[in-house]
C-alpha cells in the first residue's frame, strides 16, 4: 500500500520522507488533550488553577496581583506561590479577605498558604565591570596631573587604573 509523502528535513542537508496513512483526520492539540484520560485530568486542574488564579489576583492590589499564582489545591487549602518574602508577607495579610471573597465566588477553603518560590529571573549574575573608553580617561589624567598629593589624588589614580 503506498501511502502519502510529507517531506521534513533532520537538518539542511539530509531530507527525509514520513510516510503517513490515508485517512487520518486532522485532530487539533486541545482535542487530543481533551479526549486522552490522564492529560484530561491535568488539563481541568490547569484550568481550576487558573481562575482561582484570576479570582486571587482580582482581590489583591495590583503591584502584588501579578506575582502571585496559584499552585496546589488540597485538602481544603489553596496553596499560593509568590516570588519574594516580601510579597508573601502582603499576600498573608491579605488572606482573610481572600477567603471571604473566594466564599463569595462559592469557592470554599479551609485556609490559605502562601509559598516562596524565588524564580530564575530574578537571580541575577555578576556582569563584569565594563571599561571605560578611552576619552573618559583623558579628563581623569588632567584631574590627577593637577592635583596636589593627597588622598583624593590618590583615590583618583586607583580609580585610573582600574580596567
Amino acid at each position: 500500500m503506498e501511502y502519502p509523502s510529507i517531506s521534513y528535513h533532520f537538518n539542511r542537508a539530509e531530507a527525509k520522507t514520513l510516510r503517513m496513512p490515508p485517512h487520518q483526520p486532522f485532530n487539533p492539540l486541545a482535542h487530543v488533550i481533551e479526549t486522552e484520560p490522564h492529560l484530561a485530568v491535568w488539563l481541568r486542574r490547569h484550568r481550576l488553577e487558573a481562575a482561582l488564579t484570576r479570582m486571587v489576583r482580582a482581590h489583591l492590589p495590583r503591584l502584588v496581583a501579578g506575582q502571585v499564582r496559584v499552585t496546589d489545591l488540597r485538602d481544603g487549602q489553596l496553596e499560593l506561590t509568590v516570588p519574594s518574602g516580601a510579597l508573601a508577607t502582603a499576600v498573608r495579610q491579605q488572606i482573610p479577605e481572600l477567603l471571604a471573597a473566594l466564599a463569595s465566588h462559592s469557592r470554599e477553603f479551609n485556609g490559605i498558604r502562601v509559598r516562596v518560590q524565588p524564580l530564575a529571573a530574578f537571580i541575577t549574575t555578576p556582569t563584569p565591570p565594563s571599561r571605560r573608553p578611552p576619552p573618559a580617561t583623558a579628563p581623569l589624567q588632567t584631574l590627577v596631573k593637577r592635583l596636589p598629593d593627597g588622598p583624593l589624588k590618590d583615590a583618583v589614580s586607583r580609580l585610573m587604573k582600574r580596567k
